[in-house]
């Protein structure tokens, strides 16, 4: 039985499981989807780790992919942030035959982009970071990780227990080893949109490889953050544009 909570929006239409990252949660992270309720049934899900899910020692993708797979159910449309598109699509290969559509959202799914300057570099300045601050403070730890990806956010004072619980999670996690499995996702036939914000340089070569490897659509919203369904209406356009597509090809026997 699956064990995990879940922020739902809405109580009819198609069914929208909507995967948080590593550093937020499932309320924070999609609270500009909220509107998405008006015609679709939005859950979504806090990974195991956060609260109130169950605590976990130690963060597994492919663990939360099996629960995320659950969670699918009979079918349902998938958008995934940051790691929450690791997961996604780690859980859309597991169930291909129920997801009708897969949104990721600069997934750091660096694996699959080795050989890419900007893409080996991030994963050798991560594994350094790890080595060096996995046992420090999680100020310390969590300004170290975000200069890494040269994100600069003025940080709390400290941490609030949430926040601090995500930097913990972290910690256990391995983002330099979190390949996913593209060729296998290139097998199906359900539609695939890999966006982005034109920051990370890593994470777009990432993405662009995805796009390419998977055959599917590829968006960037340039100046966006790491977390681009944050700009709210820009990204929410696109995004029902795209799962509005994905139902009525769904819904038109072959």
């Amino acid at each position: 039985m699956n064990t995990l909570a879940s922020e739902r929006w809405g109580d009819h239409g198609p069914r929208l499981l909507l995967i948080h990252g590593s550093l937020n949660s499932a309320a924070a992270a999609f609270v500009e989807q909220q509107p998405f309720a008006d015609e679709w049934t939005v859950i979504a899900p806090y990974r195991r780790g956060y609260r109130p899910s169950p605590h976990t020692d130690r963060i597994d993708p492919d663990r939360d992919a099996e629960e995320i797979a659950e969670l699918i159910g009979s079918g349902a449309h998938l958008v995934g942030t940051s790691m929450g598109g690791v997961v996604a699509m780690r859980a859309a290969a597991l169930v291909p035959d129920r997801v009708w559509s897969l949104t990721v959202i600069e997934p750091p799914a660096l694996p699959n982009g080795i050989g890419h300057p900007a893409v080996d570099d991030l994963r050798e300045t991560l594994m350094r970071h790890w080595r060096r601050n996995v046992s420090a403070d999680d100020e310390t730890f969590l300004a170290g990780f975000l200069e890494a990806l040269d994100v600069r956010l003025s940080l709390p004072s400290p941490l609030p227990p949430e926040f601090a619980e995500a930097v913990r999670n972290l910690k256990t996690e391995q983002p330099w080893d979190t390949g996913v499995p593209s060729q296998v996702l290139a097998g199906t036939t359900f539609p695939k949109l890999v966006v982005s914000g034109g920051g990370t340089p890593a994470f777009e070569a990432v993405c662009d490889v995805l796009a390419t490897q998977m055959n599917a659509e590829r968006r960037i919203f340039p100046g966006s953050p790491h977390a681009v369904q944050r700009i709210g209406q820009p990204f929410n356009d696109m995004l029902r544009a795209f799962l509005t597509a994905a139902e009525t090809r769904r819904r038109i026997p072959e």
